[in-house]
């Protein structure tokens, strides 16, 4: 019998796998990753993963990867993109990190991504206080 070994992301929920309704953003495991590492002097010592989305996001949804980024790990160096060939998770980690701080940056940079996809999908601040408002109003109304 032959073993498999499961990335971290994927025991449980895998980003881009969700029950119900909505978008669903997904890591594309049919193109590979993208390693460069830093070439000039000030760079030198860092190393930029490159993960691949299917398709494109919104803009709403990358600025709601970059809200939990900076919320929630604020350590972590991560950013999203879109560019015009399909969207990225971009990491970029120092050389020397531990390879196990290494799985962990890379682990949480994924698991942000479902969470970016409900954040998206959220009423926005301006729609929830409207919607208080009118039914303050029509209970005011009687």
């Amino acid at each position: 019998m032959r073993s498999e070994v499961v990335p971290p992301y994927s025991r449980g929920s895998t980003p881009g796998v969700r029950r119900g309704r909505g978008k669903v953003t997904a890591i594309d495991p049919e193109v590979d990753i993208q390693l460069n590492p830093g070439t000039d002097e000030q760079h030198a010592d860092y190393v930029t993963a490159r993960i691949p989305l299917t398709g494109h996001v919104t803009p709403e949804w990358l600025r709601c990867y970059r809200q939990l980024v900076d919320e929630k790990h604020p350590p972590l160096p991560a950013r999203a993109e879109d560019e015009p060939d399909r969207s990225w998770i971009i990491v970029r980690v120092p050389v020397t990190i531990t390879d196990d701080r290494l799985l962990q940056v890379l682990d949480a940079a994924c698991d942000l991504i479902p969470e970016a996809d409900a954040a998206e999908q959220a009423p926005s601040p301006t729609a929830r206080a409207e919607a208080i408002v009118r039914k303050w109003w029509v209970a005011r109304r009687g």
